[in-house]
């Protein structure tokens, strides 16, 4: 059993920064790619755990916003 929450709460926090109320929508699966990206960063992710990220991303909807 953990001593501290440290942990958990730094998971909360990240989601509450990748999930603004300007990206609402973000889906359970983007939303755990995100947080898998910020959290192990691409290096420490395995190759299987990479492409299925990737394909994530491939199958969003594409914006005709310009930034």
């Amino acid at each position: 059993m953990p001593s501290s929450t440290a942990s958990v709460e730094r998971l909360f926090s990240q989601m509450n920064n990748l999930c603004t109320t300007n990206r609402n929508r973000l889906s359970q699966d983007t939303l755990t790619a995100l947080m898998m990206l910020c959290r192990e960063g691409c290096q420490q992710l395995s190759d299987d755990q990479t492409s299925k990220i990737v394909e994530i991303f491939k199958k969003m909807k594409e914006r005709d916003i310009a930034l």
